[in-house]
């Protein structure tokens, strides 16, 4: 059995636009950044929302992580805040301490 990434999803909560793949920190209707209290969500068919492997190599698989001092949410992967340029080791929050269980899809 080969396993497949899926993309997650979330919404807007400043102009309601559902579905937007989580691979998006800004919402594509309204310019919005995405909130660091943001639930992510699978789609519903996730078959069809699998990755390709180019799509799924772009991405990340641990929780994002949130920088202590400027609030910015950056990828797991991500060694530095995008927002300041903070060390990750600094960082105490993650996408998966800020919702209480398992981890964040990237």
């Amino acid at each position: 059995m080969t396993s497949k990434r899926i993309e997650g999803l979330w919404d807007c909560s400043y102009c309601g636009q559902k579905g937007v793949r989580a691979r998006f920190d800004r919402c594509p209707g309204c310019g919005s950044a995405r909130r660091a209290d943001t639930m992510f969500y699978l789609p519903s068919d996730t078959e069809a929302a699998a990755l390709s492997e180019e799509e799924a190599a772009k991405t990340s698989a641990g929780p994002d992580w949130l920088c202590d001092f400027c609030g910015s949410l950056n990828r797991s992967d991500a060694a530095f805040c995008k927002g300041c340029g903070s060390a990750k080791e600094e960082a105490v929050h993650d996408y998966a301490t800020l919702h209480g269980s398992g981890y964040g899809m990237n």
